[in-house]
Parts: C-alpha cells; structure tokens; sequence
C-alpha cells in the first residue's frame, strides 16, 4: 500500500491516503501521526458531547469522532488517526476534511498543544493572528492582503507553541485558503476547482508554493466581530478583557475543557498575552470587503 507525507500543524504525517491540502515532503526520519483507514474502537470511560450532528467521546488519550453519512474517526495517543468510512464509495475530499479539523485538533489536544482558530500574515518576521467569529470576514480579509502582496502564513489554524525567550511563537496548519462564494466574487477570484465539500459554495484556494513551515513570534492578535452600528470601532484590550476575548478563539474549544486542559488554556494564553497588542474591530453587518481591509491594514 502507497504511503503519503507531508509537514502540517508543526508534525511530521504519514498517510495512507493523499491529502492534496497538505504540504508534501519527500520524507523524514520518524512520522509524529500516522492516519490510515481501519476499524475504529469504542473509547472506554469517555466524556461525550455533541456539537451540531458531530458527537464525540473523549478521555485523557482517546477521542472518538462520529459523523453521520460519511464516517468515524479514532484518534489515540497524540500520534494516531484511524478512519472508517460509512460507505464504500465516501467522497474523500469529505472523510479528509475531519481529519484535518477534529481529528488534528484532537491529536494536538493529546499532545498538550494549543491550536488557534485564527488566520495570520508573517510581516518582518513576525506574526500578526486574525481571527473573527463565522461571518466576521476572517478569511475574506486574509484573501484580500494575499492581493496586496501580504504574506500569507495559515488561513484557518494557528499552532501554538513556546520559542526562544518569553514570546509564544505561531505555527502553520496547511497551505490553504476557504472562501466562501460571496467572498470569491468581491475578490474577482474564478478558481472553483475545489470545493470544501459537495454543495456547498466554499472553495479551497492553495498556496503550497509559499508554505512556510518555520515557527515565528507572535506580536500582535486582531480580533473582527460584527456590529450593530453603521460605522467602523477601532478598540484596544488589555488584561482580562484581552484574555477572555483571545481565549474564545481556541479551535475545537470543546476539546479543551477538562481540569487539566483548563489550566494549560490559562499558561499558554496568558504567556501569548505578554508580548502581542490585542485590537478588535466592530464592523458593520453589510460592509465592502476593502473598508474592513484598510482598517486591518490600519493596525499592520
């Protein structure tokens, strides 16, 4: 059987399958994860829960992902992905598509990793996290400073992990950006050659050629949420208000909410705080792609 590896959320991957939105390498001494197709096991003495038709159970060094209509995921020890389609014929591009939401979220979870739910640009070496809420325009701002010639480092997920010195460095997920089709046409962007799942007017735009698979300090975080008001607010947040605006942004939140993963939420994000400038921009519900844009660009 064919394996596949490739560099993604700081780890080294080996596959059975191909994952066309990760960074291909021609190899590497040891494998971090290896995911490959099999039966999936019950997890014993788990907490479960359910976000939307997704359930899960998790314990300490297990996590079990059911999705309806397309398959279960067991993921085990922080190094392991075993998938189990629901049918012969399962779209892949959908059974990937968990594996490299939940199922990576749950390894870095075991792993006692952090990941961010944010986008990021790499500017003079270092990284600057955008992150919003859905809708709040994350990922149709990364696109439009991709047109500025901005630097694009991750789109979706941001890996934290400690550096040299105090500072919390950033690491990126995959090369690709996911637009939503109202966002495509505000930027004159015509590849739809892949599409995030079937029916769905989300398309996957890649940068594998300008990947970058080195770690950087973060300095500073902007945060976008919707308003009510007409017009732009401009605020900088400082102490509580910082952290407890920041620490929504973790991805998989839901993962992270055992004794243990709470007090590793409070170390990481406090030390993140202590050397970035936290901004967050009110915007209006119905606004131009290029007046959210300037007042990011505003704070770069």
């Amino acid at each position: 059987m064919s394996t596949y590896t490739y560099y993604g959320f700081g780890l080294n991957i080996q596959s059975e399958i191909p994952f066309p939105e990760l960074s291909p390498v021609p190899s590497f001494e040891q494998a971090h994860v290896n995911i490959r197709l099999g039966k999936v096991p019950a997890v014993p003495d788990g907490c479960s829960f359910s976000t939307g038709r997704i359930s899960y159970v998790m314990n300490d060094s297990e996590l079990l992902i059911t999705v309806p209509d397309t398959g279960r995921y067991y993921v085990s020890g922080g190094h392991t992905i075993i998938m189990h389609p629901d049918y012969e014929d399962c779209e892949m591009r959908m059974l990937r598509l968990f594996v490299l939401a939940a199922g990576m979220a749950g390894i870095l979870q075991q792993r006692g990793i952090i990941p961010m739910h944010t986008g990021s640009v790499l500017i003079d070496g270092k990284l600057t996290l955008i992150a919003g809420r859905s809708g709040a325009g994350k990922s149709t701002t990364l696109a439009g400073l991709l047109n500025k010639q901005y630097r694009i480092f991750s789109d979706d997920i941001v890996v934290l992990a400690e550096g040299a010195g105090s500072a919390m460095h950033g690491i990126a997920s995959y090369p690709m950006i996911k637009l939503w089709e109202q966002s495509m046409q505000a930027l004159a962007y015509e590849d739809r050659s892949f599409p995030i799942m079937p029916g769905m007017e989300k398309y996957g735009l890649f940068f594998h050629d300008d990947f970058d698979p080195h770690q950087y300090p973060i300095n500073r975080v902007i945060l976008l949420k919707l308003s009510e008001n007409n017009g732009f607010t401009t605020e900088r947040l400082s102490g509580g208000n910082a952290f407890e605006a920041v620490v929504e942004h973790i991805y998989k939140p839901s993962f992270f909410n055992s004794s243990k993963m709470r007090v590793l939420k409070f170390k990481t994000i406090t030390q993140l705080l202590q050397n970035v400038d936290v901004y967050q921009i009110a915007r209006p519900v119905n606004c131009a792609p290029d007046d959210l844009l300037s007042h990011v660009i505003s704070l770069l």
